[in-house]
């Protein structure tokens, strides 16, 4: 008995002094040679100390055993949630998701959210990124986990930290995270009162936000209210978000009431102005489908089959399902899918139909570039009635540097609006050179 005290004062010695590489071997020889003297004390030395020397795997049958012996025992309860956590859920790649679940629900038993140095926190987002990663959005699985967290206190700290560049970057702080997934899986539930006030909560919770997301939270209030079946607030609330953030989607949305309300004209100008919007054409795939939708409706047979057949090409060159409804409009449209395309000329062509579409029902105007600005990003056209209309480069269909002072242009008019002066603003745009 006098062997089993000396060793364990030895073995308690060196852990509170954080030798742990001392204290191991002595609580080893505890546990294994006088097994009956120790109690759940000698267990969890042996265990945390495991833990402290990365020996998860090891840690965890020993905690296993604890916990059998004494269930009840606190001290156990964070070894143990900490050692399922690096060796189940801190994981590169999950291959068993059933245990991995498993795993995260036995680590939110044994430990408390409000306890800052358990992992509950970090199981759950461990958890939550996962399931936002699937191909298929899982909805449910996002909403039962969310349901976890108190997002009252969580924390609100950015994280901070220097790339390879040197350069300072800052990742959201997991209570905006929080926000982002739980009301993305709200709108999607069709949760939209739900949605509604818990976007507006994180609209009024942050100064800053990270990756843009002050427009996907007031985009679901939208969406969200569309939903409600009050598309008109939606409209208004889509238009005033698009003046602060020109995305495509948010033209594509718009367009999709307009469609739904049986106003053809706004939702094919909406439609364009989004097609013609930067972004990636495989991430279009619904708005291409609404704009042969449109043009179907327009009677304008020849420019919806382009549209169906852009669908297809796409969903080919990715190796895609085609689905059923693209599959019928294939075949009634005839559409060959036997013929490969070069995809960035044929959206190329598309291009110039958006364009022609866009202002078909518009007066080319002529006149010379009056002066671009300092940044070379913009400047301004003198129309040939003397009125001045501001234009950017991105906007002038050539090569930059061609746009110089005194050139003679062409141009189009569009509707504008001025962030900083809050105001409306009529813009040049498709600014092409007069020979």
């Amino acid at each position: 008995m006098q062997d089993f005290q000396t060793i364990k004062k030895q073995a308690d010695e060196f852990r509170k002094a954080k030798k742990y590489t001392d204290a191991l071997p002595l609580y080893k020889q505890l546990w294994e040679e006088y097994r009956e003297d120790c109690n759940e004390w000698e267990g969890w030395g042996y265990a945390f100390c495991l833990k402290q020397q990365k020996d998860y795997r090891q840690s965890l049958e020993i905690c296993r055993e604890v916990y059998k012996l004494k269930p009840d025992f606190e001290n156990i309860k964070g070894v143990y949630a900490w050692c399922i956590y690096y060796t189940e859920i801190a994981v590169e790649k999950v291959n068993d998701e059933p245990k991995f679940f498993k795993a995260g629900e036995g680590i939110l038993k044994l430990s408390k959210q409000e306890d800052q140095y358990s992992p509950y926190t970090q199981t759950v987002f461990k958890v939550l990124q996962y399931l936002n990663d699937k191909a298929i959005y899982p909805t449910d699985k996002i909403l039962e986990w969310t349901d976890k967290l108190n997002y009252e206190i969580l924390d609100n700290t950015p994280f901070s930290f220097t790339d390879n560049e040197g350069k300072i970057r800052e990742l959201a702080p997991k209570k905006e995270q929080y926000f982002m997934w739980r009301t993305k899986a709200l709108l999607e539930k069709g949760l939209f009162g739900e949605c509604i006030k818990l976007s507006q909560k994180a609209l009024d919770t942050f100064e800053n936000f990270h990756y843009g997301n002050e427009v996907w939270f007031a985009r679901r209030i939208s969406l969200s209210y569309k939903g409600l079946g009050q598309p008109e607030t939606a409209l208004e609330q889509l238009k005033s978000l698009l003046k602060r953030k020109n995305e495509w989607f948010i033209h594509k949305e718009i367009a999709e009431i307009y469609f739904e309300q049986g106003n053809n004209e706004q939702a094919l100008k909406f439609a364009i102005d989004s097609a013609l919007s930067f972004g990636d054409a495989d991430k279009k795939l619904n708005l291409y489908k609404l704009l042969s939708e449109i043009l179907i409706k327009n009677n304008e047979q020849e420019a919806a089959k382009k549209h169906i057949e852009l669908m297809y090409q796409i969903r080919k060159a990715n190796e895609w399902k085609i689905d059923n409804d693209l599959q019928n409009l294939i075949n009634k449209f005839q559409i060959d899918t036997t013929k490969t395309v070069n995809l960035r000329d044929f959206e190329r062509e598309l291009k110039q139909l958006w364009e022609k579409l866009k202002f078909s029902n518009q007066t080319q105007l002529i006149g010379v570039v009056k002066s671009i600005l300092p940044n070379g990003k913009a400047g301004f056209i003198e129309a040939e009635n003397k009125k001045s209309y501001y234009f950017q480069l991105r906007n002038f269909k050539g090569k930059p540097e061609l746009a110089k002072e005194g050139q003679k242009v062409s141009f189009f008019l569009e509707e504008g609006f001025d962030a900083k002066k809050n105001q409306k603003t009529v813009n040049a745009v498709n600014v092409k050179l007069v020979r």
